[in-house]
C-alpha cells in the first residue's frame, strides 16, 4: 500500500486531478451531546478512472490517518455521496467482509466493513461515471470526508527524475506515472502493464509493472528501484503494453549517471570530537570504530571525526548510517533520520584521510538514556561493514563522584612536624564542569567523617583550599591520613576517603632517593641514589623523527667516554622509576633554559608535547626523550633529595630530512679547483650521517649535479655523496677553461629508502615539509683566484709500520708555504694539530703518519683561513 505522502506527490504531479478532501464541519450548537468527543479526518484518494462499459479498471482507494482516532472499534459503517456527476452515478465499495455494496446520491452504502488499523484506514472502490465526487464515511459520531475528480484514459507516461547521478552500487528510485490528456495521474486497465529495462548491467527490482488489482501500477503511479552495478551512464526504458499503446501511451526513458563508489573497507577510527568533554570508551587515542560515548544530557550537536590513516586511500567515499533513539531525530545538512528511517551520510576523506560529520539531535535523542544515537559504517547497499556496535552516543546526566574530585597534593607527601599543609580540592562532574559553592571539609582519618579540621567553599574555578596538620603534641616521626567531604548547596555529600597521607619528620626530608631505569634501559648501578658519586652507563635514545616518542630504548652509553655500548634495541624514550625512602611525590625536570630534552608522564608523546617538569607519584614512571643530539641531564627530586642522570640523544640515518649546500655563491679562477659542502640534517636540525652503501643501503645519501662552467671530481656532472658524522660531505669542483656561470644542485639520491624523502611522506604534526633541494651559484673567471685545499687519503706503510698517506692539491696558495694537518682518533670529539708541516711544491703536498687506527683528517693553510675537506681512513 502506498503511503499518503506518496499518493499526494502523485496527485501534485498530475495537476491536482484528485482534489484534496474537505474537512467535515463541526456539529451545530443544538446537537445532542456525543458519547465521546467527535473525531474528524480527511481522506486522500488515489487516481480514479471511471469504469465505462466493458472496460476493466482496478479499484481506487481512499485512505486516512487518524493517529489512533479511527480504528476497528470506530465502526465507520456508512458511506454517503453528497456530490456526484448525476443521480445515477454509482460508487461501488469493495467490502471484503460482506461483498460489494453501492452508494448513490440518494442511497448511502451501509454496513460497510472498513479496512482499519490503529492509525491508518482505507476503503477501496470503483465509480461508473466520470466527474466530481464528494462524501463522507461516518458512524454517527466520527466522520471522514473525501472528494475526488475522475481522470481519463492514459495518453502519456513519464519517468521521474529524468536524470539522476548516484554512486556506483547505490539503489536508484524512478517513479513511473500514467497521465491522461489533461495531465492528470490516471489508472490503467487491469490488462495493462509496463516493462522497465536498463541498457547497462543495472538490476531492476520489479518488471513488468502490472495494472491488475494489487499490481504495482494499479493506481497509475509507482516507484521502482534499480540496483546499479558499474560506473558509467545507462538508460532506463519503460515500454507500455496491453491497451496503453492504443490510447496513445509511448515508451519513456530516464538516465542514470553512476560515478565513484562507496568503500567496502572499514575506516580505521571513528570518534566523537564535539562536544570536547565527551567521555569515550575506549578513549579517542585508540583506533577503533566501536565506542560508547557519554555526552551531557541535552547535547544537541555531535561531531564525528573519521580518521582513516590506514583503511582507505585519500579521497575515498565512506557511508555512515545514523540512527537516533525511538522518538528522536538526527539531522545532517538539512536531511533527517529517525529510529525507523535511519539517515545515511556520505563523506569523502581529505588528503590526510580524515572526514567529519556534524549531526544535530532533537526530540528524545536529547533525553538521558542509552543509545541516543548509533553510528555505523555501511556499504552502498546499507549493509554494516563491521560486526561491532559502532559509535553509541548516550545522553548522560552530569554528576559529581569521588573520581571527579581531585586533591592536590594527593597520594603521599613528607612534611615537617607541626607544619600546616595547604590542600587544594577541585570539585567537577564527569564532564569537567567545575562546581562552585560546594563546601569542602578536611578531616583526619582514613574515611569521612574522621576528625574535622577545617572547611572552605569552592570558587568559580571549582577550587577550595583547606589545611591539614599533624596531631598536636606529636614529636616522633609519624604517618597521618586525611579524607575530604564535598557537599553541594542542595543534595548529598560526596566523600573522598584516604586521599592524602603525610609522613611527618623532624626535618621534613626523606632519608634517601634512588632512581632506576626501566623497560630495558641500562643504568649502572641498577639503582642510582642521591649519594652515588658517578653514573657508569646511562640511557641512549634516538630523536623521535617519526613525530612520536613511543618506543622505550634498551641502548646505553658509557658516561665517562661518551661511547655507545654495543647491543640493545633502538628507541626514542628512556623510562625511569624513582623510589623515595618515604612515599612522596617525585618531580622530574631538565635544567632551566635547556632545549631539546623533555620529560613526560606517558610512554607515547608527540615530539611537540614534552614538558620541562613533571610531578608524579612514588609508584609512577617518568619518560624522557630528546630532539637535540648530545648529552642532557635529568634531575629527580623528592623530599629534599635529588638524583641527576645524564641521557644521551642521537639521531639516525633514517631521520634524514633536509639537504643544503654551502657556500651559496663563490668565485673560481679559470681552471681552478674549489670545494663546496653539502649537509644533511633531521627535522630538528641535527647533523645526519648517511649509510655508507654497505648491503645496498643508501639511506640519507644525496646527489650533487653540476651544470654550466664547472665539473665535479673525475670530470663528472653528477656524483653521489655519503655524509659523515657531522652530516657533511665535501664536493670538489673543477672550473672550466673559460669564464662562465655554473650551478651546483643537491637532491636526495634517486631510489633512496630515506623515509622523509618518499613521495607519499606526511610530515609529523607541526613540522615543516622536508627540504629536498638546494643550490649554489659559481662564477668562473669573474674575480680573483680562490684559495682552496683538496685532499685524498689512503692506508699505506710508513717506516715498516701501518700508517696513512694524505695527498693534497691547492689553488691560490703559493709554493713554499706549508699546511697544518689535523687528526681525530675514535672516541675523540675534537681534532688535534699534527707536529709535521708539509711544504707545498708545484701546487701539491704529501703528509704521512704511523697509525693502525681509523682516523679522520683535514688540513689548513698556515694562516688558518683555508680548510680542506675531511677524509676518513679506515683501519688496516
Amino acid at each position: 500500500m502506498r503511503s499518503s505522502k506518496s499518493i499526494l506527490a502523485g496527485v501534485a504531479a498530475g495537476g491536482l486531478a484528485l482534489g484534496m478532501l474537505s474537512i467535515a464541519g463541526a456539529s451545530s450548537a443544538t446537537a445532542a451531546p456525543s458519547i465521546k468527543p467527535k473525531l474528524t479526518a480527511t481522506a486522500t484518494a488515489t487516481a480514479v478512472r471511471p469504469t465505462l462499459g466493458s472496460l476493466s479498471i482496478p479499484e481506487a482507494k481512499a485512505s486516512w490517518t487518524g493517529a489512533g482516532n479511527f480504528d476497528n472499534t470506530s465502526n465507520l459503517n456508512t458511506v454517503r455521496l453528497t456530490t456526484a456527476p448525476s443521480g445515477a452515478a454509482t460508487m461501488t465499495i469493495d467490502d471484503t467482509a460482506s461483498g460489494n455494496t453501492t452508494a448513490t446520491l440518494a442511497v448511502p452504502a451501509t454496513g460497510v466493513g472498513v479496512t482499519a488499523g490503529t492509525d491508518d484506514s482505507s476503503i477501496r472502490f470503483n465509480v461508473d461515471t466520470a466527474g466530481a465526487y464528494a462524501g463522507s464515511i461516518a458512524n454517527g459520531t466520527d466522520t471522514v470526508s473525501f472528494s475526488f475528480t475522475t481522470a481519463g484514459a492514459p495518453t502519456s507516461m513519464t519517468l521521474t527524475p529524468a536524470t539522476q547521478t548516484l554512486l556506483v552500487g547505490a539503489v536508484a528510485t524512478v517513479t513511473v506515472t500514467l497521465k491522461d490528456a489533461a495531465g492528470n495521474t490516471t489508472q490503467p486497465q487491469t490488462v495493462d502493464s509496463v516493462t522497465l529495462v536498463s541498457s547497462g548491467d543495472d538490476t531492476v527490482s520489479t518488471s513488468p509493472l502490472t495494472g491488475a488489482k494489487g499490481g504495482a501500477l494499479q493506481y497509475g503511479v509507482v516507484d521502482d528501484t534499480i540496483a546499479t552495478q558499474s560506473a558509467g551512464t545507462s538508460t532506463l526504458t519503460a515500454t507500455p503494453l496491453g491497451t496503453l499503446p492504443g490510447s496513445g501511451v509511448t515508451a519513456a526513458t530516464a538516465t542514470l549517471v553512476k560515478a565513484g563508489a562507496v568503500s567496502v573497507t572499514p575506516a580505521t577510527s571513528v570518534k566523537v570530537t564535539t562536544p570536547t568533554n565527551a567521555i569515550s570508551t575506549p578513549a579517542n587515542t585508540d583506533d577503533t570504530v566501536d565506542r560508547t560515548v557519554a555526552v551531557q544530557t541535552g547535547t544537541s550537536t555531535v561531531v564525528l571525526t573519521i580518521d582513516d590513516t590506514t583503511g582507505n586511500a585519500a579521497g575515498s567515499q565512506l557511508r555512515f548510517k545514523l540512527t537516533p533513539i525511538a522518538g528522536g531525530t538526527v539531522t545532517v545538512g538539512g536531511q533527517s533520520g529517525s529510529s525507523t528511517s535511519a539517515l545515511f551520510v556520505d563523506v569523502t576523506t581529505s588528503s590526510t584521510r580524515t572526514a567529519s560529520i556534524t549531526a544535530t539531535l532533537s526530540g528524545t535523542a536529547l533525553l538521558a538514556g542509552s543509545a541516543s544515537l548509533t553510528v555505523k559504517q555501511v556499504d552502498v547497499l546499507d549493509a554494516n561493514l563491521t560486526s561491532g556496535a559502532g559509535i553509541v552516543v548516550n545522553q548522560t546526566a552530569a554528576a559529581v563522584s569521588d573520581t571527579t574530585i581531585t586533591v592536590s597534593p594527593d597520594d603521599s607527601v613528607v612534611a615537617k612536624l607541626g607544619d600546616s599543609i595547604p590542600v587544594t580540592v577541585t570539585v567537577a562532574d564527569q564532564f569537567g564542569n567545575l562546581q562552585s559553592g560546594w563546601v569542602v571539609a578536611a578531616s583526619r582519618g582514613t574515611s569521612v567523617p574522621g576528625t574535622f579540621l577545617n572547611q572552605a567553599t569552592t570558587n568559580a574555578s571549582g577550587e577550595a583550599t583547606v589545611t591539614v596538620t599533624s596531631l598536636a603534641g606529636s614529636t616522633a616521626p609519624k604517618l597521618e591520613q586525611y579524607s575530604f567531604n564535598a557537599t553541594p548547596t542542595i543534595g548529598s555529600a560526596v566523600p573522598v576517603n584516604n586521599a592524602l597521607q603525610v609522613t611527618y619528620t623532624a626535618t621534613g626530608e626523606i632519608a634517601s632517593l634512588s632512581v632506576a631505569g626501566l623497560g630495558g634501559t641500562v643504568v649502572s648501578p641498577t639503582s642510582v641514589t642521591n649519594t652515588t658519586t658517578a653514573v657508569v652507563t646511562a640511557p641512549l635514545v634516538t630523536v623521535p623523527f617519526g613525530g612520536t616518542a613511543s618506543t622505550i630504548s634498551a641502548q646505553s652509553f658509557t658516561v665517562a667516554t661518551g661511547a655507545n655500548v654495543a647491543g640493545g634495541a633502538d628507541g626514542q624514550v628512556a623510562a625511569f622509576q624513582a623510589t623515595p625512602s618515604t612515599l612522596t611525590p617525585i618531580t622530574a625536570s631538565v635544567p632551566i633554559g635547556s632545549t631539546g630534552v623533555f620529560v613526560s608522564t606517558t610512554p607515547s608523546t608527540l615530539w611537540s608535547a614534552g614538558k620541562s617538569t613533571v610531578t608524579v607519584g612514588a609508584d609512577d614512571t617518568v619518560y624522557v626523550f630528546g630532539t637535540q643530539a648530545g648529552l642532557h641531564n635529568v634531575t629527580f627530586t623528592a623530599g629534599g633529595r635529588s638524583v641527576t642522570i645524564p641521557v644521551k640523544v642521537q639521531t639516525s640515518m633514517d631521520a634524514a630530512y633536509n639537504v643544503a649546500i654551502t657556500p651559496k655563491a663563490q668565485e673560481l679562477a679559470v681552471g681552478a679547483i674549489g670545494t663546496a659542502t653539502v649537509k644533511v640534517t633531521d627535522v630538528f636540525g641535527n647533523a645526519v650521517a648517511s649509510a655508507t652503501g654497505g648491503s645496498g643501503d643508501d639511506t640519507g645519501q644525496v646527489t650533487v649535479t653540476a651544470s654550466g662552467a664547472v665539473l665535479l671530481a673525475g670530470f663528472n656532472t653528477q656524483q653521489n655523496f655519503v655524509t659523515n658524522a657531522s652530516g657533511e660531505a665535501t664536493v670538489t669542483i673543477i672550473a672550466g677553461n673559460a669564464p662562465g656561470a655554473a650551478t651546483l644542485t643537491v637532491t636526495p639520491k634517486v631510489g633512496t629508502a630515506t623515509p622523509a624523502w618518499q613521495t607519499a611522506y606526511t610530515p609529523p604534526t607541526g613540522a615543516p615539509a622536508p627540504v629536498l633541494s638546494d643550490a649554489a651559484l659559481i662564477a668562473v673567471g669573474a674575480g680573483p683566484d680562490t684559495k682552496s685545499i683538496t685532499i685524498v687519503g689512503e692506508r699505506t706503510t710508513v717506516s715498516g709500520r701501518s700508517g696513512i698517506l694524505v695527498d693534497g692539491v691547492v689553488t691560490g696558495i703559493e709554493d713554499g708555504k706549508t699546511v697544518v694537518p689535523y687528526i681525530r682518533f675514535p672516541g675523540q670529539t675534537t681534532f688535534t694539530a699534527g707536529s709535521a708541516r708539509p711544504e707545498i711544491t708545484d701546487g701539491e703536498f704529501v703528509w704521512q703518519r704511523k697509525t693502525g687506527k681509523r682516523v679522520t683528517v683535514y688540513v689548513t693553510n698556515d694562516d688558518g683561513d683555508v680548510r680542506s675537506n675531511r677524509v676518513t681512513i679506515q683501519t688496516s
